[in-house]
């Protein structure tokens, strides 16, 4: 298997198959491009699926934190090497202020489309896992057994006999945020009820 073989196919994984979702509105052109311009890039797909992926945790992180700032260039923030810091660098590009006596456009969240956003870190981490799992079964496929791991903590979990995607280990939202918008649907529920108590 050529060196170019091994990069498509962490590369591929990664970046959208039949067995992990791809960027949105990102498609496979760009991000080829970018790989085929940074050996950095191309070293790390390069290890996509070797067994030290999976064991040694310093490699893995090494792996995740180049895939990061490969991730921001495909968003087309250079020069960061944090999903979240580059969520935070596109943010502050569309709504940073000159002054602080300079009206704050409501009108630019509106139209704020969020899949110009990457992903919060804690998605492209188990993208990253799947990716990885997926790669170690292409690069053995010629072998009786592709691979000596299971699905299970590689980005996806076991729940029923069927196996579903793992999206993130961390609390979707922070906890004031859940809680404030429990309490909205609360009172809104309890709006509805008393509106239902009048009519009777």
């Amino acid at each position: 298997m050529s060196t170019l073989d091994l990069r498509c196919a962490g590369f591929h994984a990664l970046t959208g198959c039949d067995y992990n979702p791809a960027f949105f509105k990102k498609g496979k052109q760009r991000p080829f491009i970018i790989l085929k311009k940074k050996y950095q890039y191309q070293e790390a797909f390069m290890k996509f699926g070797d067994l030290k992926s999976f064991t040694d945790h310093d490699i893995q992180q090494d792996m995740f934190n180049t895939i990061q700032k490969f991730i921001c260039d495909v968003y087309n923030v250079t020069e960061i090497i944090d999903v979240d810091a580059a969520r935070l660098q596109l943010f502050i590009n569309s709504y940073t202020v000159s002054s602080v006596n300079e009206k704050f456009h409501r009108k630019n969240i509106k139209n704020f489309d969020a899949t110009n956003l990457p992903p919060c870190k804690s998605e492209p981490l188990q993208q990253f896992r799947r990716a990885n799992y997926i790669a170690s079964i292409w690069n053995n496929a010629n072998t009786k057994l592709p691979s000596i791991f299971t699905p299970e903590n590689n980005g996806w979990t076991l729940k029923e006999n069927q196996y579903h995607f793992n999206w993130f280990d961390v609390d979707q939202l922070p906890a004031f945020v859940s809680e404030s918008l429990q309490e909205d649907t609360e009172k809104a529920a309890s709006v509805d009820n008393d509106g239902e108590d009048d009519d009777d």
